[in-house]
């Protein structure tokens, strides 16, 4: 198979993209000095070339920068397909300690023989690990607007998305009420707040990229209310710009779709698919994560990875929890992006 960068005119690429951020991330964010680095991108999805590109620039920073790193390119993955073997054999054979850079237009696929998690395993054998996942949404022509939300300052991203993490852990009940009709209420007493800030120097550390947002897992029975979905969507194999809101009514911690808009449609497949493929079918409808976006230069635009983590933004996720400290298990973790939110903690309105 050609390099990515043979198949990409390499001159006219560095000057569309910055190496020296690439090299920043690489050298500051990761601070890698002798480890080996592992960078998986895949060949793209439909028109949008982002996860290639993303690649091919970390693949060209640590070239510059001298790394012991190498790359793979395998074929996209849908929800719930394996990951190509050559990309299962690789992570395999990573030594302890090392870096994984994940550039995906979906996501990496099933890790066959792994036992674990990509988290988990990560975390197991102590590697370092960013990923940026759900590319493929991002049009080409918006490539400058991801670029943007990676280029932030990290050391004033570190203190506020922490100033705010401790915000979260220290709370008893969150509610977040919208204009439109947000109105719901969550109990989060006794759970630990999260962050997301794209700094992962720690052996075992590692998240999404870009950073930043402060989240945490719910107590899961007790959460009740209306949330309008008015941001973006994350359906089976794509992000979607919400035109007409959906509506999700909250019980107990479950969510019903209650209103039948073109979006509403798409996310109950989703979730009906979900559904019927889970080994814990009912974990599917459970709200399994509140955050809050905390990225200034991000922007809503139809790719999750990008849309949760805007400022003036918070958001829901479907599913899963368990691998950031809930009890929630189940084959799905779809962020549900809300705007304008009021958000109170403990009564107080959240000043950010």
């Amino acid at each position: 198979m050609k390099k990515i960068k043979e198949i990409i005119n390499e001159e006219r690429f560095k000057k569309k993209i910055k190496l020296e951020l690439f090299k920043k991330i690489l050298k500051e964010n990761l601070n890698i000095t002798n480890e080996k680095v592992l960078i998986i991108g895949d060949k793209g999805y439909k028109d949008s070339l982002i996860s290639p590109i993303l690649t091919n620039a970390y693949s060209l920073a640590a070239e510059e920068l001298k790394l012991n790193y190498e790359t793979i390119y395998q074929n996209f993955k849908g929800r719930g397909d394996d990951a190509d073997l050559i990309a299962i054999k690789k992570i395999k054979e990573l030594p302890k300690k090392s870096v994984i850079i994940l550039n995906m237009s979906n996501r990496i696929g099933r890790l066959e023989g792994l036992s674990l998690s990509f988290r988990k395993f990560a975390a197991k054998n102590e590697h370092k690990f960013i990923s940026s996942s759900s590319l493929g949404t991002i049009k080409n022509e918006n490539l400058q607007l991801i670029l943007d939300s990676i280029d932030i300052n990290y050391k004033e991203a570190e203190i506020e998305t922490e100033k705010i993490r401790k915000i979260l852990t220290k709370a008893k009940t969150i509610e977040v009420t919208t204009k439109i009709g947000t109105n719901i209420k969550i109990d989060v007493s006794g759970i630990e707040g999260k962050k997301a800030t794209g700094i992962y120097k720690q052996p075992g550390e590692g998240g999404n990229l870009p950073g930043t947002e402060a989240y945490i897992a719910p107590n899961e029975n007790k959460i009740n209310g209306i949330i309008i979905i008015d941001g973006s969507a994350r359906l089976k194999d794509e992000t979607i710009l919400i035109k007409n809101p959906i509506k999700l009514e909250i019980k107990n911690g479950i969510a019903t779709i209650t209103n039948n808009t073109f979006e509403a449609k798409k996310l109950l497949e989703t979730l009906k698919w979900a559904h019927n493929k889970s080994l814990h079918p009912e974990n599917v409808w459970k709200i399994g994560e509140f955050g809050i976006g905390l990225n200034k230069k991000a922007k809503i635009i139809g790719a999750t990875i990008i849309d949760e983590k805007t400022y003036g933004t918070c958001h829901f996720a479907l599913g899963s929890n368990s691998w950031f400290g809930g009890n929630i298990k189940s084959i799905i973790h779809l962020d549900q992006v809300i705007k304008n939110p009021t958000i109170k903690i403990d009564g107080k309105i959240l000043k950010y």
